[in-house]
């Protein structure tokens, strides 16, 4: 299913449920992002842009690909047009082996459906580069492309709730009022003030204060807006995510990547920011760039060393990280990190029975004392300086797919610079 607007079918009806539409605001009364949260961005982009500065042009091109495939296919299940997890977004967007067949497995037309919404992301990136000026005509081509395999959207009717056919690329022609579960309605804005609403919308855009905002507070505002009208009949979420991602692009060369597991609070915050409060919002969005800026890094610094197949040629399993403390969610971590480590040391162990050396690489998280520090959580690979910082709500109540991706590209390296390094001494006693 997409959105499933249950709007009023009476005329009476449908104007009193117009009437609750409040205009977005003006970005001059948007609210700024707080010191703590630029100086977080500022210290990530530093950092980013330092790896950056040594990789390759492929690499930096397979780096900004994975994210950007990774918002393509979660786009799409937060709509509910299909189902993911953790390790089925991470085979789409590192493009693992048998990524075809297990975006197959999820059901006819999803596969589709991706192409689409991938395609989109690079509508964004058009728009970035200028190749597509961004305005309304490009809006609609972009809510075009994303929502190109599909026909129908789900509206309630007279007859209950029917798939109606779905005019890709224009304005909604009938109201999509939102019916929620208490028989209220969450208003959008009525037909005839959709023109109008987007033309004041792209006038925000262009102005001298947006332009020259922070890249956060421009892409929520631009998404928050977008939702806000939802000026077309469906697919207004997709459209809206990859608008945002304009702005992100723009500044840092990273989409706005919101994974499915985020869904719930990615909707809390939109509803706070409906409710006249958009600061949780702004700091969401923050939030899902920082966790995007250190994707690409990670995927940088992957890509910067060799492959640990490349290298292992007889090398037996090595053993297991054991674990050390913040009770559970440090335990919950170091379980993850083991689960891969186990995972990619058996990928690379051609002759288990037959061992050339052993080895036991110990891997501790550091807690951060401060209860405000926004990364709690420290991962250590002892025998490396190498580290990974983390969020405790990365690791509750469940690992997020973006921590996931991050760990897979962490605990690579820490097998490639192992393996090396018993190549090295191993060749040194040959004769």
């Amino acid at each position: 299913m997409t959105e499933e607007h249950g709007g009023p079918r009476q005329r009476d009806d449908v104007a009193a449920v117009d009437a609750l539409y409040r205009p977005f605001p003006d970005f001059s009364t948007w609210p700024r992002l707080g010191a703590v949260q630029r100086d977080l961005w500022a210290r990530f982009a530093a950092e980013l842009n330092d790896q950056r500065s040594r990789a390759t042009g492929d690499q930096l091109a397979r780096a900004v690909t994975v994210a950007v495939r990774a918002a393509a296919i979660d786009t799409g299940a937060i709509e509910g047009l299909y189902q993911v997890d953790r390790g089925f977004t991470m085979s789409v967007a590192l493009q693992t082996l048998a990524w075809e067949h297990a975006l197959g497995e999820r059901g006819e037309g999803v596969r589709e459906l991706f192409d689409a919404q991938l395609a989109g992301y690079e509508l964004a990136i058009d728009a970035v580069t200028e190749k597509a000026p961004l305005g309304e005509a490009w809006l609609r081509s972009l809510h075009e492309q994303i929502c190109a395999p599909q026909r129908t959207y789900r509206v309630l009717t007279d007859m209950g709730w029917q798939e109606q056919p779905f005019e890709r690329g224009r304005y909604k022609e009938a109201p999509n009022h939102v019916l929620l579960g208490d028989g209220s309605y969450h208003a959008y804005a009525p037909v005839a003030d959709v023109a109008p609403e987007m033309r004041r919308l792209f006038e925000q855009l262009r102005t001298s204060t947006f332009e020259d905002a922070h890249p956060v507070e421009q892409a929520a505002y631009a998404h928050y807006a977008l939702t806000a009208v939802h000026p077309f009949a469906d697919g207004n979420g997709r459209v809206a995510r990859a608008l945002g991602s304009v702005y992100l692009y723009r500044n840092g060369s990273i989409p706005l990547v919101i994974y499915a597991n985020q869904r719930t609070a990615y909707f809390d915050a939109l509803a706070r920011a409906d409710a006249g409060d958009p600061t949780p919002w702004l700091a969401f969005v923050a939030n899902r760039g920082l966790d995007t800026m250190q994707l690409v890094e990670e995927t940088l610094r992957t890509a910067a060393g060799p492959r640990p197949d490349e290298i292992a040629e007889s090398f037996a399993a090595l053993a297991s990280p054991s674990g050390a403390r913040l009770q559970n969610l440090a335990r919950r971590l170091l379980g993850e990190v083991e689960a891969r480590w186990v995972q990619a040391t058996d990928a690379v162990a051609h002759d288990p029975a037959h061992s050339w050396f052993e080895a036991t690489d110990t891997f501790r998280v550091n807690i951060a004392r401060d209860d405000a520090s926004p990364f709690r959580f420290q991962l250590v690979a002892l025998a490396s300086p190498d580290v990974l910082d983390v969020r405790e709500e990365d690791v509750t109540p469940e690992v997020t797919a973006s921590l996931s991706l991050r760990l897979d590209q962490w605990v690579q390296r820490q097998l490639t610079a192992l393996l090396v390094d018993r190549e090295h001494q191993v060749r040194a006693e040959q004769p």
